[in-house]
């Protein structure tokens, strides 16, 4: 145990006596450090960037600092020496405007997920300073920076590395359907189709639920969408036979494998369908004046095994200044499906500008094994009020 002791002192004291070593000075009283004086808001309404401003005030913790220069980079693209300044505290201040003019792109170029970095370089008497965290290679060779990742935990108010990210506001409804005005019959209910089993046509209600149509009572936001349903036969989708006579297909308040819906207490349901059920809702106009809009929906897909031709294809007939177009929103068969399956999942366009109109169509298809679809929420949305 002596011994232990002795050889730990001694490594204390050559490192603790050869600064070149002591990474706790580094990164506290010799390494170039700036921070912002109040964590800044770094998240910006992908609505609004031509007008958000990003503001915050720097820092010298280490009064040593006599230098701070600050690149950004989106993508593959770098723009150097955006800010710089020799003396703090100091206002750090960009448009979201200006920021996209560096990079030649404007606000409609930019997305949900994208990411706008930035890495600052500090001097000080001591030599430069990255902001990059350090990154050893097989050689225990350093690739990156000088700013361990310790400095960069949430509350350090870090102004050494750092992004900005975009998000969508919440949307306010313009019409949309959760299926709570049609009604529902006993869980065990089956639709009982006209026509063959194996024809291709449009379906229609039958005497009981459940139902695969449904007429508006209104235009208001919280007057249901209506909606017509259709058979379609598909080739080769089950090694069976093609269609079906009856089956559980139309609006129901089943809770077999989920807890709750998204909203409300009933939902579309299809299963067994030998073939397509294509659900065409009500065409919603977007208020006259309004220029961001989109459309939504939630889907859950039966957690079982998916085939090739089993799966979703769901697009928006739209209307623009320009004319008529389609807006594709989702297309996903077989193991696509297989990795959603099992919970809810979200179909969402996001904010769009320039569209007048929208008529979503959602074609659900699945053969003979026990593949199943629950749809719900379906909304036509502009952004909420300031």
């Amino acid at each position: 145990m002596r011994r232990s002791i002795k050889f730990l002192t001694v490594l204390l004291l050559i490192f603790g006596c050869a600064n070149e070593f002591n990474t706790f000075q580094d990164i506290t009283d010799r390494g170039g450090y700036i921070v912002f004086t109040e964590e800044p808001d770094l998240s910006f309404n992908i609505l609004k960037l031509d007008t958000e401003v990003f503001s915050a005030t720097l820092s010298d913790p280490n009064g040593n600092a006599i230098g701070y220069t600050l690149t950004m980079k989106y993508g593959d693209v770098v723009v150097e020496n955006v800010f710089q300044t020799s003396s703090f505290p100091a206002t750090l201040e960009f448009s979201i405007a200006e920021i996209l003019e560096a990079f030649n792109l404007t606000a409609d170029d930019i997305g949900l997920s994208d990411r706008i970095s930035f890495v600052a370089k500090v001097t000080t008497p001591d030599g430069v300073f990255d902001g990059r965290s350090p990154d050893f290679d097989f050689n225990n060779i350093n690739q990156g920076g000088d700013t361990t990742d310790r400095l960069k935990y949430p509350g350090q108010h870090n102004a050494m590395e750092f992004s900005m990210s975009f998000y969508q506001p919440p949307g306010r409804k313009i019409r949309g359907t959760s299926f709570e005005e049609v009604p529902v019959g006993p869980d065990d209910a089956v639709y009982v189709r006209n026509g063959a089993n194996d024809e291709t046509l449009d379906l229609i209600n039958g005497d009981n639920p459940p139902y695969v149509d449904y007429v508006a009572k209104g235009t208001g936001a919280d007057d249901e969408l209506g909606f017509d349903s259709e058979y379609i036969a598909i080739t080769n989708i089950s090694e069976s036979s093609l269609g079906f006579s009856e089956e559980r297909i139309g609006v129901t308040a089943l809770l077999e494998s989920f807890e709750s819906y998204p909203d409300g207490v009933q939902g579309f349901h299809s299963e067994d369908a030998d073939g397509a059920i294509r659900i065409t809702f009500d065409t919603v106009e977007v208020p006259e004046g309004q220029n961001n809009s989109g459309i939504s929906f939630q889907v859950f897909f039966g957690d079982t095994s998916w085939e090739e031709l089993d799966g979703i294809h769901a697009y928006a007939n739209i209307t623009t200044d320009e004319g008529n177009d389609v807006l594709e929103l989702i297309s996903a068969y077989n193991n696509d499906v297989e990795t959603l399956a099992g919970r809810w999942q979200e179909v969402n366009s996001g904010f769009i500008k320039g569209i007048r109109s929208y008529q979503l169509v959602i074609q659900i298809q699945s053969g003979a094994t026990p593949e199943f679809f629950d749809l719900d929420n379906i909304i036509v949305y502009e952004p909420e009020e300031d």
